[in-house]
């Protein structure tokens, strides 16, 4: 089998169970399952969206499996991205990073306001981070080792201040439009993150390399399931069109 066909066949194992199946054996399976629909999002083709939010999806409905057999729940960790080495579109670096610089700035605002659940300052630092690797990428800023290095006077994208007069109207919950729901308002901001990032990849023109595909797809699925941890909706009826 291809690639793309080796990751299909092993994520749809993985996430649909037969039925009757034990909820412990569901939760041993399904460990493979994240993984596996990452490795769609990169090595099939058109699958880009699909295999990230499947990857978030899979990652919650995990969450919930470990919580009733005490073990740990996926965690969110740091993105690292000195992977990328190919010759991404420089659109789509930019507008990954133009999103995670948005997320970052709201998520810090209402964490110094202290009303919104979910809003810490340790979040907001992840996405800046993951936003400041973006704009060096973009600029050729990593040397051989994979060390980031200044992008001082270089191409920088983000606008570091963003209109806020939503957040500061809707600090608990707000309307959001994907999902045609009321949501809280910290996990709409992670969503449109996610969506932001997958829109970039899947409207570029240029061909990117699988290998690079896995690792920005792997940056939006944690935002996606950051999402679904603060109490944005996993369904399909609000993921997918």
């Amino acid at each position: 089998m291809t690639p793309c066909e080796k990751a299909m066949t092993l994520a749809g194992y993985a996430t649909h169970p037969a039925e009757g199946t034990p909820l412990l054996e569901q939760y041993a399976t399904g460990l493979a399952a994240p993984l596996a629909w990452i490795d769609v999002a990169g090595y099939c083709s058109g699958r880009f969206a699909e295999g990230t939010l499947r990857d978030a999806q899979t990652k919650q409905w995990l969450a919930f499996l470990a919580d009733k057999f005490g073990q740990s729940a996926p965690e969110v960790t740091p993105a690292r991205l000195d992977g990328v080495t190919s010759n991404v579109d420089r659109s789509v670096l930019d507008a990954m990073a133009v999103a995670e610089d948005r997320a970052g700035f709201a998520i810090e605002v209402l964490a110094a306001r202290g009303q919104t659940a979910g809003a810490t300052l340790a979040l907001s630092d992840m996405h800046k981070t993951a936003g400041q690797q973006l704009v060096a990428l973009a600029n050729g800023n990593f040397d051989d080792s994979g060390a980031q290095s200044s992008s001082s006077g270089q191409s920088d994208p983000r606008q570091k201040v963003y209109a806020i007069d939503q957040l500061l109207a809707n600090p608990t919950t707000i309307a959001d439009k994907a999902s045609g729901q009321t949501v809280p308002t910290a996990a709409a901001i992670e969503m449109d993150c996610a969506r932001a990032q997958i829109k970039a990849v899947t409207e570029s023109k240029s061909s990117t390399e699988s290998d690079t595909l896995l690792i920005l797809a792997a940056l939006a699925a944690k935002h996606a399931y950051t999402a679904f941890q603060l109490g944005y909706p996993a369904t399909d009826a609000e993921l997918f069109e």
